[in-house]
């Protein structure tokens, strides 16, 4: 994993206490929100956090999802899915997409 950048969301949009991390995992782009490190004094339990796909749309939605979550003493994350974002397209996942939307 490596991180691409560190940021906390603004405090004015009621998510302080958050820090924000980008990265990369398998060149897999994802972000990573954990509490302030002066909250955190043991390892965190990890928040897996789904969204439909985009993750500059849907970042407003995840943070304060993660904000949440920070609250309570857990880390989150969440990943691009494929086909999303800078993504490439996954026949795999096309073809589950089609069979859901089917259904």
């Amino acid at each position: 994993m490596h991180f691409t950048n560190t940021t906390r969301p603004d405090d004015h949009d009621h998510h302080h206490g958050v820090v924000e991390r980008g990265f990369i995992l398998d060149d897999i782009p994802g972000i990573l929100w954990t509490p302030e490190p002066s909250a955190a004094s043991a390892p965190l339990p990890l928040i897996l956090l789904g969204h439909p796909g985009g993750l500059d749309r849907m970042r407003p939605r995840l943070v304060a999802r993660a904000t949440q979550a920070a609250a309570q003493g857990f880390a989150a994350a969440t990943i691009e899915l494929p086909g999303s974002g800078e993504r490439p397209p996954s026949p795999d996942a096309e073809q589950a997409r089609a069979e859901l939307r089917a259904r």
